[in-house]
């Protein structure tokens, strides 16, 4: 089974550096969750190889949770980083940060998302397009969050220069 992809990218005026080093600050990742309060952080990840975070996801007025534990890899700093989920509500799920230098100060912050729902094909080609839609929401305020911090880059620089190193 293919795995449901997703990308989300936003050219912010701030180096990768920078942008990066503010990934490193414990309080970013509870800056980028939704404010809704349907996230609670048990654990944030320090943004080392191997770190794990682990993430309560509260449903029915905080009535359920869901615990979700994901383990960072392929950190490479003022690059990238990503984060795999160990457990979940996914069968499958990666999320690769990337920061991309465009011009000496700005840079696309890339989300790239890849998951599997579990339950086999069906189930997934039925519920992945309204995960997606899901996680496009959630993406769109977690770049406006980076955008208040940073200001929003050039737009004739939105896609120069992008690669997948």
């Amino acid at each position: 089974m293919m795995p449901a992809k997703f990308i989300h990218q936003t050219c912010l005026r701030a180096t990768s550096g920078e942008v990066y080093k503010w990934h490193e600050n414990p309080s970013a990742l509870k800056r980028l969750s939704p404010r809704n309060g349907t996230v609670e952080i048990i654990k944030p990840a320090l943004l080392s190889q191997g770190s794990i975070a682990h993430l309560r996801i509260l449903f029915l007025g905080n009535l359920l949770h869901m615990d979700w534990m994901s383990e960072l890899e392929h950190v490479r700093p003022g690059r990238e980083f990503s984060d795999r989920q160990l457990k979940g509500p996914f069968k499958m799920w990666k999320h690769r940060h990337i920061f991309i230098p465009t011009s000496v100060n700005n840079c696309i912050m890339r989300d790239e998302i890849e998951f599997v729902v579990p339950g086999g094909t069906w189930v997934h080609s039925i519920l992945a397009p309204l995960i997606l839609k899901k996680i496009q929401r959630v993406f769109i305020d977690r770049h406006r969050v980076l955008i208040e911090e940073f200001g929003e880059g050039q737009p004739d620089l939105f896609n120069a220069n992008v690669t997948n190193n």
